[in-house]
C-alpha cells in the first residue's frame, strides 16, 4: 500500500489563483517534504499527517464542492516529484479528477497529467516542457535575466510562459513587480502572473 505524506490541510478546496489555470476550481494535494528547500518558500511543508491513496481520494472528494465532469486535482508540494507519484494519479483519474501537477522542474519526468506547472527554483531546470513554465523573481536565488539568457525560449517547449513577482510573507515585493515588467517590455512570449488567490482571501 503507497503511503503519501501530507502536510498540514493537505487536501481542499480553493481556486487556482495564479498562471494560465487562474480563476479554475481546484481540489489541492499539498504532499509534505522538498528536496529543493529556497529561504523565501513561503509554505509549510513538514509532514502533518501520512495517508493511503483511498485515504486522498475520500478527502478530494469530501472537500470538492461538485461531482461535475470538470473536476480538478492539483497536486503541489513541498517539490511532489519527490514522491511515487503513479498511484496517486492513477486513482485521481479512476475517480473522475483531471489532474495537475507543479514542479520546481529539478527531475526530468514524463507525468501522466493532464496539465504540468513548472516553475524554476533558481537557475536550474532538467524538466524541459510542460503546460506552462512559472519564473517566480528571486525565488531560490532565480535572476530573470541571467535565467532567460541561460534558457532561451527556443532551449524549451512551453505552451505558456509567465513571470511573477516574489511574495514574501503575504505581501508582493514591489521592486520584484518592477523587475517582472520590465522582463516582459522586450519578451511578447511572456505573460504576468500574480498570487491572485490572496486577494480572493482563499487559501
Amino acid at each position: 500500500m503507497t503511503i503519501y505524506p501530507l502536510a498540514k490541510d493537505g487536501v481542499f478546496w480553493t481556486l487556482q489563483g495564479e498562471g494560465h489555470l487562474r480563476g479554475f476550481q481546484m481540489a489541492f494535494i499539498r504532499l509534505a517534504g522538498c528536496s529543493v528547500g529556497c529561504a523565501q518558500c513561503d509554505t509549510d511543508y513538514r509532514v502533518d499527517d501520512r495517508v493511503s491513496v483511498d485515504g486522498v481520494i475520500e478527502r478530494l472528494i469530501a472537500v470538492t464542492p461538485t461531482r461535475s465532469r470538470d473536476r480538478w486535482a492539483w497536486i503541489t508540494g513541498g517539490e511532489p516529484t519527490d514522491h511515487d507519484l503513479t498511484p496517486l494519479l492513477r486513482a485521481l483519474r479512476s475517480a473522475g479528477f483531471s489532474t495537475a501537477l507543479a514542479t520546481s522542474g529539478v527531475r526530468r519526468m514524463i507525468p501522466p497529467v493532464d496539465w504540468l506547472s513548472v516553475s524554476p527554483h533558481g537557475n536550474a531546470l532538467v524538466q524541459r516542457y510542460g503546460s506552462e513554465i512559472k519564473l517566480v523573481d528571486g525565488l531560490g536565488g532565480l535572476d530573470l535575466e541571467r535565467w532567460h539568457s541561460e534558457n532561451p525560449d527556443d532551449s524549451n517547449d512551453f505552451m505558456y510562459r509567465y513571470v511573477q513577482p516574489l511574495t514574501i510573507g503575504g505581501v508582493e515585493s514591489r521592486s520584484s513587480l518592477q523587475r517582472c515588467i520590465d522582463f516582459l517590455r522586450t519578451r511578447p512570449n511572456w505573460s504576468l502572473s500574480r498570487q491572485d488567490h490572496r486577494h480572493w482571501s482563499v487559501a
